[in-house]
């Protein structure tokens, strides 16, 4: 049976209390709920934050079938090979049951399991992670936007128009006041993720962290031992500090994977585009749309335009893009962070390098922060969002390149990221 609304809203209002920082025991004190009860819901809201927190039913959707051994059998020797990643096919490939399914399929296999049936399969062989491999039980330490462009999030999504041409759709929106910047283009090459970035920042403003998954055109590539690449320089040059969310974990950056699946509804599919041009004349319209009419459920009734009226808003001017090099740009003081998903053997892997942690720590989610001022590696944990971050590991981390002073124009004082993410 499902919750009634009332219920409903007191647990969202618990959600929004927790990512505002409140404790939990004051949280409950105020709702008059139970730690347990607060738990169980922050649970549910990690698992999936789009969830509408409502009761579920505890009956099963299907009878259990007994999958043949021929087909168990395909089920282990898929993910032991996706494991592996011995080939340049599956060096980056993910992992999990829908990958497996879909290798199944592509074989030939007339009977195909359900996800859940292929994860328990794998689950019996041994071959998922021992800690942490649920989901509500790894705790993921959530950055948290208190202002305007503390953090942005960019992600590149990719569609085709009319006779199959790809349009490579940028997309950038700010954590706290869900403002965008949208672009589009052939190619999600380093040099126009760079200008799209550029652009960005001229129009929200520049971050103090930007968040990106582990494209090559975000990280430098998947080749080269300790690549900084164009971008991160980038934001280094321009005194930001780099995000960088865990390998095949699309959910860490689901604010931003929101606002996909609402571009999509809203704008892509009810137009029939005929080329890049096109694109990019309407999206203005859009943009426009959806900064002064449209009330993101998490902004409680007012419009990204209306959170960011007064806001204090640090610009990439003119004056200061003249400043950045047109070319290759140098490696500039700063920190890069990476969060990161230990493996089973108790490895992290960061800029095409694996960097041992502890293996109890397997499946659980730490923070691994580059000063390249120090030219130093720490590893960080965190174990629940009251709690303090905890130094595991510090090793040198070598640049053969030397690292050059950010300009006093770049300079931004933010003591409270150190309360964040301390070095």
């Amino acid at each position: 049976m499902d919750t009634t609304t009332d219920e409903q809203a007191l647990r969202r209002e618990a959600i929004r209390r927790r990512l505002g920082g409140e404790r939990r025991e004051d949280i409950c004190q105020a709702l008059g709920r139970s730690l347990r009860w607060l738990d169980k819901w922050w649970a549910e809201y990690q698992r999936d934050p789009t969830s509408d927190l409502a009761d579920r039913s505890r009956a099963p959707h299907t009878s259990p079938t007994q999958v043949p051994d021929e087909v168990v059998t395909a089920v282990v020797q898929i993910r032991k090979t996706l494991e592996a990643a011995n080939t340049p096919a599956t060096r980056y490939s993910p992992i999990g049951a829908r990958t497996i399914a879909g290798q199944l399929e592509a074989w030939g296999f007339a009977y195909i399991p359900s996800l859940p049936s292929i994860q328990r399969i794998v689950q019996a062989e041994g071959l998922t992670h021992p800690l942490g491999a649920g989901e509500a039980k790894a705790y993921y330490p959530w950055p948290v936007a208190w202002d305007v462009n503390v953090l942005q999030a960019t992600d590149i999504i990719t569609r085709h128009v009319r006779g199959g041409l790809a349009i490579e759709n940028f997309h950038t929106l700010d954590h706290y006041s869900h403002a965008v910047w949208l672009g589009q283009a052939l190619n999600q090459t380093a040099a126009t993720t760079r200008q799209f970035l550029l652009e960005n920042w001229a129009n929200l403003g520049l971050p103090r962290w930007h968040q990106f998954d582990n494209a090559g055109a975000f990280c430098g590539g998947h080749t080269h031992a300790r690549v900084i690449g164009q971008v991160v320089r980038l934001c280094l040059f321009c005194g930001i500090e780099p995000i960088f969310t865990p390998f095949y974990d699309a959910k860490r950056n689901w604010q931003v994977e929101t606002f996909h699946s609402l571009w999509l509804q809203l704008f892509w599919n009810r137009h029939m585009f005929r080329d890049l041009a096109h694109v990019q004349r309407l999206t203005p319209a859009f943009r426009t749309w959806y900064h002064t009419h449209y009330r993101p459920p998490a902004l409680e009734g007012l419009t990204p335009d209306q959170v960011r009226q007064g806001a204090r808003v640090r610009w990439l001017t003119p004056e200061l893009q003249q400043l950045i090099p047109a070319g290759r740009l140098p490696i500039t003081a700063g920190r890069i962070h990476f969060m990161r998903k230990v493996t089973g053997d108790g490895l992290i892997h960061l800029l095409n390098e694996p960097w041992p942690v502890e293996r109890k720590l397997a499946g659980e989610y730490v923070r691994a922060t580059i000063n390249l001022a120090e030219q130093r590696l720490t590893i960080w944990r965190q174990t629940d969002a009251d709690g303090p971050w905890q130094r595991l590991k510090s090793r040198q981390f070598r640049l053969k390149e030397p690292v050059h002073d950010l300009l006093p124009a770049f300079r931004q004082k933010c003591a409270r990221c150190l309360d964040y993410y301390p070095d």
